[in-house]
């Protein structure tokens, strides 16, 4: 699992406060969250080769439902691998639960010593894994719910389309997303890319498959969650 900016700056002072705000919340909120993942540990990771791909099966050892994880290919060479799981889009996983995801990667089957949980989200807002791991999922969880309501609000307003219509437009929005080149493919930028673009092409799918309604029921339980979720965004 798995955006590009163009900014013209007129005015130094202007723009190094329209940046430095940003960043000053994300330290803050990512500060609040390390205060309270001190008894924080990150899920047990199992991998497990099958025909034609790989499973991720993700334990949860905590006494908080987890609400989201990261998992990477580190370190193993001519390779990259991100997944990325916002619980709060489907339903979190319990304490103590264990969950099993088939993907068609077969390489993480091939080498399980090299793939990583690289960090952790539980309901109660207590985080774990490095800092810059954690950074990175909350980056994660923001694209996913300012994503969430950019659909939304394409959705509404083209609601009289129809959902074919729709989802070809979503089609064409992920599909204009960069795709990275190789070595570029583990950057935090361009994972968050990959993951923007895999959600659009999901809701696309959901279009066709079950409706206007029932996609845009969903979409707006999930931006609700996550715009609830701790720690604040």
């Amino acid at each position: 699992m798995n955006h590009t900016h163009c900014i013209s700056i007129v005015n130094h002072r202007r723009a190094y406060n329209g940046l430095a705000m940003p960043l000053v919340r994300l330290v803050i909120i990512l500060l609040a969250a390390l205060a309270l993942s001190a008894q924080a540990t990150l899920p047990e990771l199992k991998v497990d080769a099958t025909d034609g791909g790989s499973a991720l099966v993700v334990r949860n050892t905590s006494t908080q439902p987890l609400t989201a994880y990261f998992i990477e290919l580190v370190g193993y060479p001519g390779s990259t691998f991100s997944f990325y799981k916002e619980c709060l889009s489907t339903k979190p996983l319990p304490a103590g639960a264990t969950e099993r995801i088939p993907i068609t990667n077969m390489t993480v089957g091939a080498a399980p010593e090299y793939v990583q949980m690289q960090a952790a989200i539980f309901a109660d807002g207590s985080i774990a894994g490095a800092p810059e791991k954690v950074t990175q999922l909350l980056g994660l969880r923001r694209t996913t719910l300012e994503t969430t309501r950019d659909l939304i609000a394409r959705i509404e307003k083209g609601k009289a389309s129809g959902a074919s219509a729709l989802a070809a437009e979503f089609n064409q929005v992920a599909a204009a997303i960069p795709e990275p080149g190789k070595r570029q493919r583990s950057l935090p930028a361009f994972v968050a890319g990959a993951a923007k673009r895999d959600f659009i092409h999901s809701t696309a799918a959901a279009l066709t498959r079950s409706g206007i309604d029932s996609t845009l029921q969903s979409l707006t339980a999930s931006e609700s969650a996550l715009a609830a979720a701790k720690p604040a965004l």
